[in-house]
């Protein structure tokens, strides 16, 4: 089997997730079309790079993005930066003809997506944007559930992303809480997801109508805080449908919970990251009556039943680094020219600019 060298830019907690979903798809994956090696990792300093190595065994490290992408024996730029800093590693890694795979959003706005887009095109290199939640099975049933039919027309698509641990006014001041660095707050950080799944699933162009934001503790340790702690975007679907977006990071109770709810004229489904194995499906062509009949939800069993050539028993709970290892594993995919579900340069930008028109319009209190 031929080796692909995957080189990562910044080795913070998703950096670490990608290092690890990458090498764990030889264990998780027959019949490969690459096996891929991780061969170097750029740190923001020299003893953090020479950490890494420590840790990791990891045998190259450096404290400079553009010697790692200068390598010849990196084939594939894995970017794991804070959102500001996408642009200018995507660019240089374009020009040196390394394939892309970037952590989401593409950018902290929509100028710096499409400054990227640009160069992305005009290299003609692939880029794969890292929204793994499309390859949560119960999600991927889903997909399949509303591209048969089984909804009909599509009244309500409802999604809510909602985590509880920026309460902590004591969290550490990160560049998620920096407007320079992020672009946004949750809405961009959590939203992006619902927005790329309210895309792929519905495959309907949304109309916004309306964006709010608030920020629950505007100082954190002596500084502003600009960024949104909650959001809520309503718009429309163009086959008339109604549809709505709500990101929390201060949602209390929640650790990582993103809940989907999607009605049509014929049946519904539901899904909760908090019960991963389960997708909810309501069919009114069940029988109805008496005592109820046949309706009511149904849980399916979608576990951790991916598709072949997933190499395991599909009988166990599903956990979040699998849907991780199946997006690497779809990037490797892609790059060999067999079909790919995972977001394009083309998905991440019908992202960014649904979120560039949501924060441009959103009223904040």
């Amino acid at each position: 089997m031929e080796k692909i060298g995957i080189g990562i830019v910044g080795f913070g907690f998703i950096g670490r997730v990608h290092a690890l979903a990458f090498s764990s798809a030889p264990y998780c994956y027959h019949d490969l079309p690459y096996f891929p090696e991780i061969r170097g990792i750029a740190t923001s300093r020299p003893e953090t790079a020479q950490k890494v190595k420590e840790e990791t065994g990891v045998a190259w490290a450096t404290s400079s993005f553009s010697e790692l992408i200068a390598r010849e024996d990196i084939d594939i730029v894995v970017v794991a930066l804070p959102n500001a800093l996408h642009q200018e590693v995507v660019e240089k890694a374009a020009r040196a003809k390394k394939a892309i795979y970037c952590d989401k959003p593409l950018s902290s706005n929509l100028e710096g997506a499409e400054a990227m887009e640009r160069v992305v095109k005009e290299e003609d290199v692939p880029l794969g944007v890292v929204f793994q939640n499309r390859f949560i099975p119960a999600l991927w049933r889903a997909k399949e559930l509303i591209e048969g039919g089984f909804l009909g027309e599509i009244l309500r698509f409802r999604a809510l992303y909602l985590h509880s641990s920026y309460l902590d006014v004591e969290r550490p001041l990160t560049w998620r809480l920096d407007q320079k660095f992020s672009g946004g707050g949750a809405l961009l950080d959590l939203g992006s997801h619902l927005v790329d799944l309210l895309f792929y699933l519905v495959e309907e162009e949304p109309h916004l109508k309306a964006s709010w934001g608030k920020t629950f503790i505007p100082e954190r340790k002596g500084k502003e805080i600009k960024v949104d702690d909650w959001s809520l975007v309503l718009f429309d679907l163009a086959g008339g449908g109604e549809g709505s977006i709500e990101s929390s990071r201060i949602s209390t109770g929640s650790a990582d919970e993103l809940r989907l709810e999607i009605e049509g004229k014929k049946g519904a489904i539901r899904y909760n990251s908090m019960q991963p194995n389960y997708l909810e499906v309501y069919d009114l062509r069940d029988k109805a009556s008496p005592l109820g009949g046949e309706r009511g939800f149904k849980a399916l069993e979608c576990i951790s039943q991916f598709p072949p050539p997933f190499a395991l028993p599909g009988k166990f709970s599903v956990g979040w680094i699998n849907a991780h290892v199946a997006c690497a594993h779809d990037f490797l995919l892609r790059l060999s020219g067999r079909e790919a579900r995972g977001a394009t340069l083309e998905d991440g930008m019908k992202v960014q600019r649904f979120m560039e028109d949501a924060y441009n319009s959103m009223i904040r209190s």
